[in-house]
């Protein structure tokens, strides 16, 4: 066998692990597969304004999912993003209950420590305050909803917006 042949196969064989270390650790990490259903947004003043996200969710992994972080990042028409201050729960049933124009929160806000056995769904919502004008927030290129696990795995949820054909 000749040099480069044995480098060959060995280089072949490190792919070939890879490969099955890649497969069988797929389902090790935790996550939720889901979509953004809805965005409603509330100018807090010329500066600052709240995004309201619902959602809908799966734990499509096979462990369990423990909320550890939620977060909300805006990416607005020139591609700067903006990440959110999260709201808490007790906060954001303040602000629909104080805001009426945002309408009825249909869904239970999505706390820390909420736990997903595999298979289980979840709808939720989840909200933050963003130092922009409610303008920018609505003409934004692209939202991300990012709920981390306790164990480190990260799952987001994108909402792009639609840009018409010129």
């Amino acid at each position: 066998m000749k040099l480069y042949q044995f480098i060959l196969a060995g280089l072949g064989g490190a792919l070939a692990l890879a490969a099955l270390f890649y497969f069988l650790a797929y389902d090790q990490a935790a996550r939720i597969d889901g979509t953004i259903t809805n965005v409603r947004t509330l100018a807090m003043d010329e500066y600052a304004s709240v995004a309201i996200v619902d959602f809908e969710g799966a734990n499509s992994s096979d462990i369990l999912f423990v909320v550890e972080d939620r977060e909300i990042i805006v990416v607005d028409e020139n591609g700067i993003r903006y990440e959110g201050s999260t709201i808490g729960a007790f906060d954001l049933e303040q602000l629909f209950k104080y805001f009426t124009a945002l309408g009825e929160m249909k869904n239970e806000p999505l706390v820390r420590s909420t736990k997903l056995a595999p298979g289980d769904t979840i709808q939720g919502v989840v909200a933050a305050r963003f130092e922009i004008s409610k303008d920018q927030i609505d003409a934004r290129r692209e939202l991300i909803l990012r709920i981390s696990d306790a164990d480190g795995g990260i799952s987001e949820f994108n909402l792009v917006a639609e840009i018409a054909p010129e």
